[in-house]
């Protein structure tokens, strides 16, 4: 291409409609009506999903029990058998829950305390990790409690530092179930701990090469949903499933739990049934039914304004 058709060229754009900013343009103007009928359908549609998540929700089966008052630890762990009467049919596959009340494991401090190079696999220093104060309390094995009689290696070694750090790591809910039977014929309800945790922390956690300075097995599936905050006051986390059972109406539990000494909460055993929306939550489909209310109020509210504004006129 030569100059002079460079320039032809070049001045046929200048007085293009795309330069000019001469395209034919829609603008939508909006009408009462219009506006009516997009409220309308809006408030019919989110009525109906909240409904449906609703009566889904119904169909959830859960029962709570509180264990802590019958299984009290006073100087040392106790192990204990309790009985849970299940007065409704559960279909598998079935989420064991345990739940501590006033916990409130989403406070600042809690949530900051640990290091989280130790959880990416980093080699942390005691200078770093006293200067950031993030395992202030629980920096060395010592501090940890018990940290022996998990692993056997660091016998002798409470000066070292601890792996992981922090009171989160610290505070670890150790209760455990031992055995679960049915009442009568003895059966044994087999409660799996495996895959319970999400898959993106299965797979972030078993990247950190365990060395024999551990105190706990961080591949511990229970461990990894204890170090997901929960944003609750009364966390609840999952503890284990049955994938195998159905438990019929009226069964009677035999539950044998070891309930920890040191964690003196309000402890609870959930049992819960679940759907394509999770667990029995009815916040969600409150939500879905109150907005498309206020969408529906808000036509009304449209309309009877718009009559009212024309009268006058």
């Amino acid at each position: 291409m030569n100059k002079e058709e460079f320039n032809k060229l070049y001045e046929t754009l200048k007085k293009s409609k795309f330069k000019q900013q001469k395209f034919p343009a829609w603008r939508p103007l909006p009408t009462i009506s219009c506006i009516t009928i997009i409220f309308i359908s809006t408030g019919i549609v989110f009525i109906i999903i909240g409904i449906l998540i609703l009566i889904f929700t119904g169909q959830i089966k859960e029962f709570k029990f509180r264990y802590d008052i019958q299984c009290f630890p006073t100087s040392n762990n106790k192990i204990c058998t309790i009985p849970l009467t299940i007065p409704e049919k559960m279909k598998k596959p079935i989420m064991i829950y345990y739940q501590l009340n006033d916990f409130s494991q989403n406070h600042r401090y809690y949530m900051d305390a640990k290091s989280d190079k130790q959880f990416k696999g980093e080699e942390v220093s005691k200078e770093d990790l006293e200067k950031s104060g993030q395992c202030e309390n629980a920096l060395y094995n010592e501090e940890i409690g018990n940290y022996a009689q998990y692993n056997s290696d660091l016998n002798g070694k409470g000066k070292d530092i601890a792996f992981p750090c922090g009171e989160m790591a610290k505070s670890f809910f150790r209760d455990r179930i031992i055995s679960c039977k049915l009442s009568g014929t003895g059966k044994e309800i087999n409660i799996t701990t495996e895959e319970i945790a999400y898959k993106s922390d299965r797979d972030s956690f078993s990247k950190v090469e365990m060395k024999n300075n551990h105190w706990i097995d961080i591949n511990d599936e229970q461990f990894m949903i204890w170090m997901r905050i929960s944003p609750f006051k009364d966390p609840r986390k999952l503890w284990g499933k049955i994938e195998n059972d159905d438990i019929s109406a009226d069964s009677k539990l035999m539950v044998t739990i070891e309930n920890n000494k040191y964690q003196n909460f309000e402890k609870y055993i959930i049992l819960s049934t679940r759907n394509v929306f999770g667990g029995k939550n009815s916040f969600l489909g409150i939500c879905y039914v109150v907005f498309g209310g206020i969408c529906l109020l808000s036509a009304v509210i449209f309309i009877n304004v718009y009559n009212y504004v024309h009268k006058k006129k």
